[in-house]
């Protein structure tokens, strides 16, 4: 092999990622992957039942082949890895939703990457005109794919605090739930705890679509849907704010102000639960280390280490009292301020 072609064809391949990120998204959008949940299928077959060109789909999927999403055993029959399996709509721990946020929009927003360099703030506005979440609130069918999209990816997130790991919610009766979407964490974790109420708060245009009553009997009777701006006020008097995904979308300036308006309604006894990533501290790869250029170039927002995260709640006006590290998300425990 000539001097550096081994580097050179590795750079390729880094230049050239948004085609694979694409490729499954084409892929799992046309329904091929779960397709394949009941094991191989020959790619004509295969083709038919998603109603796409049976060439194309072969060169597809030959270069997910390479990326260990799929198999070809025999040739002309596909099917999926270990790893594949994560795209399933069915599978436990499913990426697919993910895959969702990761198109479109999106994606689009990528195109100017380079005035997010620039200048630090979020690409999407330079090249959709507004921020993220004032196209959205104009664009219904999107907003719905992403609140959608944003909710999937908080359920899978979210098990370790429904249960009693990381909060013992025996002693809590109220919660509110900021920035809280169609209301999915909040209905799984009334639905867990019978002997709580909530109120699930968040833009009016958000919150309309709330459907509580999926997670059971009972569930809405003890929940509140609230709408308002979480900059300007938030309901008062619970004994836990949950922060679920919501932080990282912002600035440390636009997430401190959040922070004050929880710390101007939470009472003394009351905790604050934030529900995010940490990124770690070492220069090895990381899939957070990608999440946070994604969230500077779609809102301007960043994820965190945690002496980041202990900073911006001394900001807000917290202390922050418990981590627990999670393999998806992490869980911040933080107390007012004396």
């Amino acid at each position: 092999m000539p001097e550096h072609e081994g580097d050179y064809r590795a750079l390729r391949r880094k230049i050239m990622g948004y085609i694979v990120s694409q490729a499954i998204f084409a892929v799992t959008e046309a329904g091929v992957v779960d397709l394949l949940a009941e094991g191989p299928v020959e790619v004509e077959t295969l083709a038919g039942e998603a109603r796409v060109d049976a060439d194309a789909l072969t060169r597809f999927l030959r270069v997910l082949v390479a990326e260990d999403l799929f198999v070809e055993e025999p040739r002309g029959t596909f099917g999926l890895t270990a790893s594949g399996e994560l795209l399933r709509s069915d599978q436990p721990g499913s990426l697919r939703h993910l895959v969702t946020l990761m198109r479109g929009e999106s994606y689009l927003a990528w195109q100017d990457a380079g005035h997010s360099l620039r200048t630090g703030q979020a690409g999407f506005d330079a090249v959709f005109g507004k921020p993220l979440f004032e196209w959205l609130a104009a664009h219904p069918s999107q907003a719905a794919d992403f609140d959608a999209a944003q909710a999937g990816l908080v359920a899978k997130r979210m098990e370790p605090l429904l249960g009693s790991a990381w909060w013992d919610w025996s002693g809590t009766s109220s919660v509110v739930d900021v920035g809280g979407g169609n209301g999915t964490l909040l209905g799984a974790l009334l639905a867990r705890h019978g002997h709580l109420t909530g109120r699930l708060f968040d833009q009016p245009h958000v919150v309309e679509h709330a459907d509580l009553t999926a997670h059971g009997a009972g569930v809405a009777d003890r929940c509140e849907v609230v709408g308002g701006d979480f900059f300007a006020a938030v309901p008062g008097g619970a004994d836990v704010y949950l922060l679920a995904q919501i932080l990282h979308d912002w600035s440390d300036e636009d997430a401190v102000l959040i922070l004050r308006r929880i710390r101007e309604a939470i009472p003394p006894h009351g905790r604050l639960l934030i529900l995010e990533q940490i990124i770690p501290d070492d220069d090895r790869p990381h899939p957070e280390k990608l999440l946070d250029l994604h969230m500077l170039v779609l809102l301007g927002g960043r994820e965190r280490g945690e002496a980041e995260w202990r900073g911006l709640l001394v900001e807000g006006g917290f202390d922050l009292v418990e981590v627990h590290r999670g393999p998806r998300s992490s869980l911040l425990v933080a107390a007012s301020a004396e």
